[in-house]
């Protein structure tokens, strides 16, 4: 019976300490299967990550990540919020959700978030080519506004 009582014991030690320490395992098991190509078996690992830690939030940008490379935008966007709910001050995961948002077309919102990630951590390479591709895609569309609005003005020299 002592031996039976040690057995549980033992193993409801190892049970609690592999517990605890499993978050940060799933999540480099979901990065490995996710270098494999194996993204339902990496998306699993990021989730039962979040199931035993809900405050991961590594494992909510490493699955809002995931779902960008898969064009899962909306729920990409979902768990880069809930990543930069748990983590503010984290300029990378203002400049994934801007990525997310570019993908929508929320352009405006994009520029909002890479404006966020700059005034965090202005020297990010990222955040600094993100800046200038939007500011190249504002002036590109307001081009293309002035040339439709040239268009379709009416020809006051006729009148």
């Amino acid at each position: 019976m002592k031996h039976i009582f040690v057995t549980l014991l033992a193993g409801l030690f190892i049970f609690t300490t592999a517990q605890a320490a499993t978050a940060a395992g799933l999540i480099s098991a979901g990065n490995n299967y996710w270098s494999q190509g194996k993204l339902a078996e990496a998306e699993a690992e990021f989730q039962k990550a979040l199931e035993i830690d809900p405050e991961s939030s590594k494992a909510n940008e490493r699955l809002a990540s995931l779902y960008l490379t898969q064009n899962k935008t909306s729920e990409a966007i979902e768990a880069y919020q809930t990543a930069i709910t748990l983590d503010p001050e984290n300029a990378n995961l203002f400049i994934g959700i801007a990525i997310a948002y570019l993908h929508k077309r929320y352009y405006q919102m994009a520029e909002s978030m890479v404006d966020h990630a700059m005034a965090l951590n202005p020297e990010l390479e990222n955040v600094q080519k993100l800046k200038q591709y939007l500011d190249a895609k504002k002036d590109a569309m307001n081009q293309v506004h002035n040339t439709d609005a040239a268009i379709s003005a009416p020809d006051n020299q006729n009148h």
